[in-house]
C-alpha cells in the first residue's frame, strides 16, 4: 500500500509540475531557432521578417547566417507543396510546407516561402518525442527558403524527401496560408509548447484543415508517424488520385545531388 500512495505522490508532483510549467521566450536558443520570424499584414501584403537562409558546410555546420524579410500577396499565390524528410525508417519523418509565388520581377521564376513547425530547442537539448509530451520543448514556426530548409535535409544531411504538389482550392490555399502567418505572429508574441501528440509537425499543419478533427484521426498512424502523411493526403484527395502512391513518391522524390547554392535549386529539384 505504502508504494502505491508513493507512486501515486509521484504522479501528482509530475502532474502539477507541467501544468504550472510556463512557456518563455528568455534564454539561448539552437542557432537554427534562434530568431522568431515576424509577420505583419501591410494593406493586402504580408511582410514576413526573419525568412531563414542560412548555408551549411558538409557537416551541417552553419557558414553563413543569412536572414529575408520579404513581401508576399495572397494574388500571386499559385500553390501549395507538401514535404516530407526522412530522418530515420519506420515512418519516423519530418512534414513541413512550401508556398509558391509567382516572381512580379520575373514571370517564369516563383519564389517559395517554407513554413516548418518545429520544437524549438535549447543549445544543449536534443529532440525526444517521449520528451515532447511534458512540455519539456517550445513550438515554433520556422519560415525559410527551399535552398536552407530543403537543402540542409536532402543535400547535406542526406535524408529522404520527397515534394508532393497539393490538389487545394485556391480558397483553401489562401486559407492555409492565412492561418499559419497568423499563428506565426501570434507565437511571436506569445510563446507556446510544443506536444508530441497534439502540436508535432503534422498536426499543427491539419488543424488549419477546416475538416480536420483531432478526436478522428489522433490515433492514425500516418498522422503519428508522419513519414506516411503522403497517403493520408492522398486518401483526403490532396495529392493526385488514380495514381498508386508508390508511383507519386517516385516523381516526389528530391535528388540529393542537387546543391541548394545552385540559382535554380526550386527547378531542379522538381526535375524527375
Amino acid at each position: 500500500m505504502t508504494k502505491k500512495w508513493i507512486f501515486i505522490a509521484l504522479f501528482l508532483i509530475l502532474l502539477i509540475w507541467i501544468i504550472v510549467k510556463k512557456p518563455s521566450h528568455e534564454g539561448e536558443w539552437h542557432p537554427l531557432q534562434a530568431q522568431l520570424p515576424s509577420v505583419e499584414l501591410v494593406a493586402d501584403r504580408y511582410k514576413v521578417s526573419n525568412i531563414r537562409d542560412f548555408l551549411y558546410d558538409h557537416e551541417g555546420s552553419v557558414t553563413s547566417a543569412n536572414y529575408l524579410t520579404q513581401e508576399y500577396s495572397l494574388d500571386q499565390l499559385i500553390g501549395v507543396w507538401l514535404g516530407l524528410s526522412h530522418f530515420a525508417g519506420y515512418g519516423f519523418a519530418h512534414a513541413f510546407l512550401s508556398f509558391e509565388f509567382a516572381n512580379p520581377d520575373a514571370k517564369s521564376d516563383s519564389v517559395f516561402l517554407v513554413v516548418s513547425v518545429e520544437a524549438r530547442i535549447r543549445p544543449e537539448q536534443r529532440y525526444s518525442p517521449l520528451k515532447g509530451l511534458f512540455r519539456n520543448y517550445q513550438r515554433i514556426n520556422v519560415l525559410g527558403t527551399e535552398e536552407d530548409i530543403i537543402g540542409l535535409r536532402s543535400y547535406v544531411r542526406g535524408e529522404k524527401v520527397y515534394l508532393y504538389p497539393l490538389t487545394l482550392p485556391i480558397e483553401h490555399q489562401h486559407y492555409l496560408f492565412n492561418s499559419l502567418m497568423e499563428e506565426t505572429q501570434t507565437l511571436n508574441q506569445q510563446p507556446a509548447f510544443y506536444n508530441t501528440l497534439l502540436h508535432n509537425c503534422v498536426t499543427s499543419l491539419l488543424k488549419h484543415d477546416p475538416d480536420y478533427r483531432f478526436s478522428r484521426h489522433m490515433f492514425d498512424y500516418r498522422v503519428l508517424l508522419p513519414g506516411f502523411g503522403d497517403e493520408f493526403a492522398q486518401e483526403k484527395g490532396w495529392l493526385e488520385q488514380g495514381v498508386d502512391i508508390s508511383l507519386l513518391r517516385a516523381k516526389g522524390r528530391i535528388s540529393a545531388s542537387v546543391n541548394p547554392q545552385e540559382q535554380t535549386f526550386s527547378e531542379l529539384i522538381r526535375q524527375h
